[in-house]
């Protein structure tokens, strides 16, 4: 599987080239939300998930395409932090590449010393805090045995204390999970503990992996806004609607990696690969030839594959 996919376009990020460091649904986590699918492989045990020789290959491809994109993304269909070569990859990014690096991470490794000392030397960490309640923590995000929510709050604060970079914080909230009045005055204080440079609210938008995660209407995100403020914006759902990336790629393959990464909605796929005509015939026959799905979530068309 080659590990650079993209560039893709992201509305909080601008072209994205992304960095695979761990296969599908290898995490620490198995959230209710996750667009991925449920985790199957439920861990916190770091080791080389893929080769350094193939990472490196990958940063120096990245590096000889860094006209095509505007931030290097370094991420997973799990959590990257996992893999045992994290901070090499940071290491090693952040000598090749002249554009912003930026890591996702679901803030569960943070207790390592060497893993809050590499993302400290990025431009930028989305890092993942649902809840600052334990109970509602466990219920929403389902980790790992082991896994501590005060240990990633204070692993939070010591990197937003260490950093270089900008911390933005993701908070998804899941409708009767971890929104009471009490899950949010509890991530408040959190918020104003860890002081990241910014917090973004979601809600469950794709088709989740457990049936029981419902979204918060906008008019539920824009009151918890209010109560975080100054601290919190509202993610905007779906896809940019800037122009498209032009691509030679196959299409039929540039497609099924995308989907195979995260479900979309034909809107979505359009901003990104463009010609609605050509796009919906090969949506279409990936259809039929049984290689992506078509479903239904909250009355929207979703592709997955």
């Amino acid at each position: 599987m080659a590990l650079l996919f993209g560039p893709v376009r992201s509305r909080r990020l601008g072209l994205s080239l992304g960095l695979e460091l761990v296969p599908k649904k290898i995490c620490s986590m198995d959230c209710l939300y996750c667009e991925v699918g449920k985790t199957t492989n439920l861990t916190t045990e770091r080791k080389a998930y893929y080769s350094w020789e193939s990472i490196e290959k990958a940063l120096y491809a990245a590096q000889s395409r860094e006209e095509t994109f505007d931030v290097l993304t370094i991420t997973g269909s799990g959590e990257p932090t996992l893999n045992i070569y994290f901070e090499k990859t940071v290491k090693l990014a952040k000598e090749l590449i002249s554009k912003p690096v930026a890591v996702l991470t679901n803030s569960t490794t943070l207790e390592e010393v060497s893993i809050i000392e590499a993302l400290a030397q990025v431009d930028l960490v989305l890092a993942s805090l649902d809840s600052a309640r334990e109970k509602s923590f466990k219920l929403v995000n389902r980790p790992a045995k082991g896994v501590s929510l005060a240990a990633i709050v204070e692993g939070l604060k010591t990197l937003k204390e260490t950093m270089r970079g900008e911390m933005w914080l993701e908070v998804l909230l899941v409708k009767g999970i971890n929104d009471s009045p009490e899950d949010i005055e509890a991530l408040k204080r959190a918020i104003e503990y860890i002081k990241p440079h910014r917090v973004q609210l979601n809600t469950v938008v794709r088709p989740p992996a457990y049936a029981v995660a419902r979204p918060l209407s906008w008019e539920e995100l824009e009151e918890i806004k209010e109560q975080l403020y100054p601290y919190a914006e509202i993610i905007t759902p779906g896809g940019s609607k800037s122009s498209p990336i032009t691509t030679t790629e196959n299409q039929e393959e540039a497609l099924k990696e995308y989907l195979s990464r995260r479900p979309a909605p034909l809107e979505e796929l359009i901003a990104i690969f463009g010609k609605e005509v050509e796009l919906n015939f090969y949506l279409e026959k990936l259809v039929r030839e049984g290689k992506i799905k078509k479903i239904t979530h909250q009355g929207e068309t979703f592709y997955i594959s």
